[in-house]
């Protein structure tokens, strides 16, 4: 529970205070990574398997409910990255303002808290 919502909450952050990097990240996917290919068939594979296998643990253990781990990330990745690359349908569908302090903190507790549940992690 601590590790996944420090995580989310840490995407969460990223996604608001640095949006241009996620939608530069998310361009580049969408064209089929033509500039970090590379990347992505090493360092991101490593570390995308080597949290897998952390997540493999919590489930063998009996601390989330069996799930696909890279399903899991895929999910935390597109929520949270939603904040930046959708920053401003967010925006306008919440009367053309920014979301204000106290929304972005009910946000990443609203997303980590659906989230924990959804694998089992909090009841």
């Amino acid at each position: 529970v601590e590790a996944l919502t420090q995580y989310i909450h840490i995407k969460m952050d990223i996604s608001r205070t640095h949006p241009m990097g996620s939608k530069v990240w998310a361009n580049e996917i969408i064209q089929r990574a033509p500039m970090i290919q590379d990347y992505l068939e090493t360092t991101l594979r490593e570390w995308t398997a080597s949290r897998a296998a952390i997540v493999d643990k919590w489930v063998r253990d009996g601390r989330i409910d069996p799930i696909e781990p890279r399903y899991l990330l895929y999910m935390i990745w597109a929520t949270t990255q939603h904040y930046a690359d959708f920053g401003h349908q967010i925006s306008t569908l919440n009367g053309d303002r920014d979301l204000s302090e106290a929304q972005f903190a009910k946000a990443k507790e609203t997303v980590t808290h659906i989230i924990l549940r959804g694998i089992g992690a909090i009841r």
